[in-house]
């Protein structure tokens, strides 16, 4: 079982863009049950997906999950970094199903790695024509302030190296 360390940098991965927080309610704590409609969990170099994340408060006050479904991650093929001035955007393009649409982004940043997660929402139909529609995310990264230097982007599991 995931503890909450995990749950609150995806929870805080999720509130990097905007466009989440606006499309989605609060989160809301009850009666010590906090339910996340998605969350993002960044383990070493993995990423992972998660729709309605249930988190039950125990008594000491700390959380563990009790309940959540898989989602999934959009698949990508090629990342780009993209600079201009001041600011590092990636671009990453892939491929989707036609049932599925592409989610906001998630961004954090540790030890020289930017992670950028791309999730997909959950399938609109069980039956669904095989047609796959190509779609591209540009993500900013939150490189303001940083030393100059090598680092790396990973998209998805898709990696490229950029320097500042």
């Amino acid at each position: 079982m995931m503890y909450l360390k995990h749950f609150m940098l995806a929870t805080l991965m999720m509130g990097c863009s905007h466009a989440l927080w606006a499309d989605n309610p609060p989160v809301v704590l009850r009666d010590d049950v906090l339910t996340l409609p998605q969350a993002v969990v960044v383990e070493g170099d993995n990423i992972s997906h998660f729709r309605n994340v249930v988190l039950t408060q125990g008594s000491s006050g700390s959380f563990a999950i009790t309940a959540s479904e898989p989602g999934s991650l959009a698949t990508v093929d090629s990342v780009e970094v993209l600079r201009e001035a001041d600011r590092v955007d990636v671009l990453a393009k892939g491929f989707r199903s036609a049932c599925v649409s592409i989610e906001a982004e998630a961004v954090s940043y540790h030890s020289g790695e930017f992670m950028v997660a791309i999730p997909e929402s959950a399938p609109t139909s069980d039956v669904c024509i095989a047609q796959a529609i190509e779609f591209y995310v540009i993500a900013t990264l939150p490189t303001q302030g940083m030393a100059s230097g090598d680092y790396t982007v990973n998209v998805n599991g898709v990696k490229t190296d950029f320097t500042l």
